[in-house]
């Protein structure tokens, strides 16, 4: 059965109401005329209407077909829409979190450059980078705050290994000076020195119960235990000792300012050349402190024999009287043996000693 036989009706001659009812298969009414049901056109044969609704209904398919047509463009352009809107609010969430990452690292840089870390401010742990550094809360002479560099691979020396580091190092040659190099810049200097050269350290800070606090250096050594060492420089500390020579004049002494110290809290701050020093033991400083002590009192007795020697000889050179010849050789022989026996305290002792700086409070040791 075609379409057209389906779609289109016969319409009563001389009736203007279209029947509501399709018919399966053309119908031939009474009047013998033919309708065609989409424009209501009457003809005289059957052929005739289903070709003119033929025509009707390509022009209704292609409509249709035009309005899908439209349908699916309107779709589309909601679709494009869709993804336009969603990319718009990714751009916007990335831009936000992207102004957001940059306005904590620059606080970060501030909370660094403004309060740093106070032992923990690392860089190159866990990394390929040899060392890392460390900020202590201590200042400079400059007023910036200490940095320490540690290798990872420092370890701790032997007591021989130390003394022969801190001989051929140059930090106490630097001059101590109140506005520009002081005592924690000697403190910081000799250990960044010593791990570059594989030798672990340790800056110490020491506050006393009269005074301002002091700075200084710490090693652990694997044969002596922790050592204290002072590389403060020149003009910090005056020398109390000066250079005995047999006509008890005293000279100048060239000292080296590479020093053991003895830090004990309740204590007084002892310090030892590295050349007399044999050991970081409190107990051998204070052997040391009582020997300087002897040889101080046997230099001033024998100071003051040389004086009555000289009185009593009076500027001659020949003596006539043998009992006067006699007292006076004695004299001079009792000088020439004081002075043999301060020569060789001296030499065990040193020509260089040094004041206590104090009695030590406080100890804190930053490794």
């Amino acid at each position: 059965m075609g379409l057209a036989d389906r779609d289109y009706m016969r319409w009563d001659y001389n009736s203007s109401a279209k029947d509501e009812s399709f018919e399966s298969h053309t119908k031939e009414f009474d009047n013998g005329r033919f309708t065609c049901t989409g424009c209501g056109r009457s003809y005289s044969t059957k052929e005739a209407a289903m070709e003119c609704f033929n025509t009707h209904y390509y022009e209704f398919k292609g409509f249709k077909d035009g309005r899908r047509s439209s349908s699916k463009a309107s779709r589309h352009n909601k679709v494009k829409s869709s993804i336009k809107n969603t990319a718009s609010k990714i751009s916007k969430l990335l831009w936000s979190g992207v102004k957001h990452i940059t306005l904590l690292c620059i606080i970060g840089l501030f909370v660094y450059a403004f309060f740093g870390s106070e032992y923990s401010n690392e860089i190159g742990i866990g990394g390929d980078f040899p060392y890392h550094r460390d900020y202590i809360p201590y200042s400079k002479a400059s007023g910036s705050q200490i940095c320490l560099t540690n290798y990872n691979n420092a370890t701790d020396p032997t007591w021989d290994e130390l003394i022969a580091f801190l001989e051929k190092d140059d930090t106490d040659e630097e001059l101590y000076l109140d506005n520009s190099f002081i005592c924690a810049d000697f403190a910081e200097m000799l250990p960044n020195n010593a791990e570059t050269s594989g030798i672990k350290t340790a800056w110490v800070g020491v506050d006393f119960i009269v005074g301002e606090g002091h700075a200084l250096n710490a090693f652990n050594t694997t044969d002596k235990g922790l050592v204290y060492v002072d590389c403060t420089g020149e003009r910090f500390s005056p020398l109390v000792m000066a250079d005995f020579n047999d006509l008890g004049n005293s000279v100048a002494a060239e000292c080296d300012y590479d020093m053991i110290a003895y830090v004990s809290e309740g204590r007084e701050y002892g310090l030892i050349s590295i050349e007399k020093a044999t050991s970081p033991e409190y107990l051998f400083y204070e052997t040391y402190t009582n020997r300087w002590a002897e040889f101080d009192r046997k230099l001033d007795a024998y100071n003051s024999d040389v004086e009555s020697y000289d009185n009593a000889l009076n500027g001659r050179t020949t003596i006539s009287n043998s009992a006067e010849y006699a007292k006076l050789n004695k004299m001079y022989n009792d000088l020439e043996i004081q002075s043999t026996a301060l020569e060789q305290l001296e030499k065990e002792l040193g020509m260089c000693w040094w004041e206590p700086l104090g009695i030590v409070a406080d100890i804190e040791v930053c490794w």
